[in-house]
């Protein structure tokens, strides 16, 4: 989650033809225009103290192994959005419960 970002929400859409578009949203103040120029590139894209800027770039380097895609949906004052684009057949498996317990702090 972004610095100053107080609640964050994970969406999920169907695409058509098959897939899946998961959808990260904080309400933090948005990326700073040097962070969005180096978002996916390694070691230049932290847009935090401390940070290394590997994160963002190894999941996209992932998804796109699976044929996939991560992107930067929106960024502005109100939030950031991420979304994780995954293609059809990548999501297989049982469904989570909707009554699934809730994850440790």
């Amino acid at each position: 989650m972004q610095a100053g970002a107080g609640a964050l929400s994970v969406s999920a859409e169907a695409r058509p033809g098959g897939g899946l578009v998961l959808l990260v949203a904080d309400d933090g103040p948005g990326l700073p225009p040097r962070a969005r120029d180096n978002l996916f590139q390694p070691f230049a894209g932290s847009a935090r103290a401390g940070g290394i800027g590997l994160g963002l770039a190894i999941a996209r380097e992932v998804l796109r192994a699976h044929g996939g895609d991560l992107r930067l949906a929106e960024s502005t004052a109100a939030g950031t959005v991420f979304a994780l684009e995954l293609p059809a057949g990548a999501v297989a498996g049982p469904a989570i419960p909707a009554t699934a317990p809730p994850m440790p702090d």
